[in-house]
This record gives C-alpha cells, sequence and structure tokens, in this order.
C-alpha cells in the first residue's frame, strides 16, 4: 500500500515538472515571437530593444527545461518512464534541440548585439555634436542681433534700478546682506557700492561683457554631459545584455548538445 502512494505521488510530481516545464518553455517562445513585433529587422534601435528583452528573458526557457528532465528523472526513478518511445517523439529531444538552437541564436547576438549598441553610440554622438554646433550658430546670430542687444539694456536697467533702490534703504540693505542664501558676489556689490555707486555699473558691464561666453560655456557643458550619457548607456548595454547573452549562449550550448550527445543514456538511465 504504501509502495502504491509513493508511485502515485511520484507519478503526480513528474507530470507536473513536466507540465510546468513544458508551458514555461511554450510561453517564452510565444513571449519571443511576440516581442518581436512589428518586425522591422532594419532598424538599430529596434535590434537592440529586442536583443535586451530576449536576454532579459533568456532564463525562463532554461528553468523550463531543468523542471522537465526533473520531472523525465522523477518518472524514471520511480519506475514510471517508457524508454520504448522513439527519440523524436520524446520531449526532451525536442527540448534539447531547442537548446542548441537558442544557444546559437545567443551567440550570435553577442557580436550583433556590440556592433548595434557601439553604432548607436556613434549616431548618439554625431546627432549631439550637430545640435550643439547648431545652437552655437544660432546663439552667435542672436548675440550679433538688436534685438539681444535690447534686451540685454533692459535687464541692465531693471538690475541697476533694483540695486540703486536697495540701497536707499537702510533696512532692506541690511536684511539682505544678513541673507545667507544672497551670493556672495552680490553681498560685496552692495558694500562696494555704498561707497562707490559706480562699482554698480562696472558690475554691470562685466556681466553684459560675460553673458555671451556663460551662455556658449552652458552649451558646451550641455553637449559634454549628453556625450558622457550616451558612452555610459552604450557601455552598460554592451556589458549588461552582451555578457548574459554569451552566459546564456554557453548554457544552452552545453546543454543542447551534451543532452543530444548522451540521448540514449539519458532514456536508459533518467539522468546524466
Amino acid at each position: 500500500m504504501k509502495a502504491t502512494n509513493i508511485r502515485s505521488y511520484s507519478s503526480i510530481a513528474a507530470r507536473t515538472l513536466t507540465i510546468v516545464g513544458v508551458v514555461m518553455i511554450l510561453s517564452s517562445i510565444l513571449d519571443f515571437i511576440v516581442l518581436s513585433i512589428p518586425f522591422n529587422i532594419g532598424n538599430r534601435t529596434w535590434q537592440i530593444n529586442l536583443a535586451t528583452q530576449i536576454v532579459d528573458r533568456g532564463i525562463i526557457p532554461m528553468v523550463g527545461m531543468a523542471l522537465l528532465f526533473t520531472g523525465y528523472w522523477v518518472s524514471s526513478n520511480s519506475g514510471l518512464q517508457d524508454t520504448s518511445k522513439p527519440s523524436i517523439l520524446d520531449l526532451r529531444f525536442w527540448a534539447l534541440l531547442l537548446a542548441s538552437l537558442l544557444g546559437l541564436v545567443y551567440l550570435l547576438l553577442f557580436p550583433v548585439h556590440l556592433n548595434n549598441t557601439s553604432q548607436a553610440r556613434a549616431e548618439a554622438i554625431e546627432r549631439i555634436d550637430r545640435q550643439a554646433s547648431q545652437a552655437e550658430t544660432q546663439l552667435e546670430a542672436r548675440i550679433g542681433s538688436s534685438d539681444f542687444k535690447n534686451q540685454i539694456q533692459q535687464r541692465r536697467s531693471q538690475l541697476k534700478n533694483q540695486i540703486t533702490n536697495l540701497l536707499a534703504d537702510e533696512t532692506r540693505l541690511n536684511a539682505a546682506l544678513e541673507n545667507e542664501q544672497l551670493p556672495s558676489q552680490v553681498k560685496t556689490l552692495l558694500e562696494q557700492s555704498k561707497d562707490n555707486p559706480q562699482a554698480i555699473d562696472q558690475f554691470l558691464n562685466r556681466q553684459a561683457e560675460q553673458l555671451p561666453d556663460q551662455l556658449l560655456t552652458r552649451i558646451r557643458s550641455r553637449k559634454q554631459e549628453l556625450e558622457e550619457q550616451a558612452n555610459r548607456n552604450s557601455f552598460k548595454s554592451s556589458l549588461r545584455t552582451g555578457l548574459s547573452s554569451l552566459l546564456l549562449a554557453v548554457g544552452y550550448i552545453l546543454i543542447g548538445w551534451t543532452g543530444l550527445k548522451n540521448l540514449d543514456k539519458i532514456k536508459k538511465f533518467g539522468n546524466y
């Protein structure tokens, strides 16, 4: 009675493991197909995104294969396995064949993805350079325009009036000097302006002269920031997806080729 119960439990366990393994494998294949829709092989961004998603999900079929073989192993150890079935009708044969195919796919993905990320980085750098050059050209044209000069003059007049009014009000002036959030450069200007009113004009003239260089520096700093971001993203994608793809390729190839080579032994003994 006890032996019968053990065989019954083993049968249920083996069937459950096999079913779960098959479902995981088939759902992964379906997932890979859906991810490739809409098919756009000529688009580099599509290739990079597809490769990343396929690699991220690459472990799922491997786990399914492990469950499938574990189910067959339980069945074999319990004496429930039919070893007379030809290999072509054995789920393990197709799982090993799929493992070999996936190993080849992930092996090919490794250099393809590295090349795509490198090309994408080069295109991003080129686009950033082009946009920065356009921004500098527009800035030069803007600086030379009368509208820009009028805006600078208006802003200069507004600041001068604000500072002059502040100097005329002792209470507000002291409050401003005690304000910790006020830049030290402005505090120094206020202190100097008490004894030298011309310090305001000198300060505003320097600010107006430095403004074009400040705007140009801002554009170039932004350009450098974007280039560093593009390089960093490319490196991370190449390292993460590329190495993961290579590891998956090695794993699937070992499973597939070793398994196919020893399939007869697996069927006979239920394990390697």
